[in-house]
């Protein structure tokens, strides 16, 4: 597992200790209007949430990386998480798709860390990983995520129907694909894996 560092963010893989931070973000009322179904989730949902997160990291070396502001070149403030995941049972024709996902607190929203992060991380998945294109699916009413989508380097391909919803269907491709700079990567321990002495 890696930590991805940009100019102002540090990504790192999500740890059991990320709880609260994945409950708070998702309560965030800005997130339930964008992304939600306008409930805000029981400690419970956002606890399975982020144990989903974790298994993708073992199951395929890759997931949702938690993403934080730097301040004085350490992760301080918690922004929200951004990287790939497989689309599973929402695209059932196409479950081992690779997307593009990202959720971020309404306090770091139009700051530009959205688009910041998803460079890091589809220059990841193309250098790191060797994919040949990362999807990613967005509601046509989410203008701000419309907007980050074509920084990163997306390209509308058409309408398409994901988890029983109409959405706008985009594809990156190493050609495609706007460069972060500049891009740190290392290699990543969790402390909750490090067996006591």
């Amino acid at each position: 597992m890696h930590i991805l560092e940009t100019r102002r963010l540090i990504l790192r893989p999500p740890s059991f200790r990320d709880e609260l931070l994945v409950h708070e973000l998702h309560s965030d009322p800005f997130v339930v209007n964008s992304v939600g179904d306008g409930a805000c989730p029981t400690i419970g949902q956002s606890k399975a949430a982020l144990l989903q997160f974790i298994n993708a990291w073992h199951r395929d070396r890759f997931g949702l990386w938690m993403t934080f502001v730097k301040v004085e070149g350490q992760p301080r403030n918690f922004a929200g998480y951004c990287g790939l995941m497989r689309s599973g049972p929402s695209l059932p024709e196409d479950p081992n798709n690779v997307e593009f996902v990202y959720c971020f607190h309404r306090a770091a929203s139009g700051k530009g860390f959205g688009p910041e992060a998803g460079k890091a991380v589809i220059q990841y998945a193309f250098k790191n990983l060797t994919l040949d294109k990362v999807t990613a699916f967005i509601r046509p009413t989410n203008t701000r995520a419309l907007r980050a989508g074509r920084k990163v380097g997306f390209s509308y391909v058409r309408d398409r129907i994901y988890n029983h919803m109409m959405m706008r269907y985009f594809e990156v491709t190493p050609v495609t694909a706007v460069e972060a700079e500049p891009l740190l990567v290392s290699t990543y321990t969790d402390p909750d894996d490090i067996p006591s002495q």
